[in-house]
């Protein structure tokens, strides 16, 4: 995303805020749904999916925030969470912020793509296969 081609630049900075605080939120959030997951059993899905493709969307939902957060770290800006500031991971490097701003970016967009598969995927399970996969995604009653 192009925060600077927006007509104002309080709009975009607000954006580029939100942008970060979200992405952030994701991060911290799937930390613990890895913790919940590791703890406890998780329930059966029938017929079992292929690992790779949990794997994916778990490396996507860490490695895109991490890839932000560097991408601000080495632009020399702070990383807002909300009233906090999280720590630079490395030092500011606009060579190395263009690139890292690049694969974000890169994967971003994949992973939109995938997010996309996996609802389809869950609608397919239910629809066609009748397997027990989206009554698992959908919150107890």
């Amino acid at each position: 995303m192009r925060w600077k081609n927006t007509p104002s630049g309080y709009g975009s900075l607000a954006m580029a805020t939100w942008h970060s605080m979200l992405g952030l939120a994701v991060f911290v959030l799937v930390w613990l749904r890895l913790a919940v997951r590791l703890l406890g059993p998780t329930p059966a899905i029938a017929p079992a999916p292929p690992a790779w493709q949990h794997v994916a969307l778990y490396a996507l939902m860490v490695g895109v925030p991490v890839l932000g957060w560097l991408t601000l770290s080495a632009k020399g800006k702070p990383v807002p969470f909300f009233g906090l500031a999280f720590p630079a991971l490395i030092g500011a490097h606009q060579d190395t912020a263009h690139q890292l701003k690049d694969l974000h970016e890169a994967c971003g967009t994949e992973g939109y793509g995938l997010i996309a598969c996996h609802a389809m995927a869950a609608l397919w399970h239910h629809a066609v296969r009748r397997d027990n996969a989206l009554q698992l995604m959908l919150p107890r009653r």
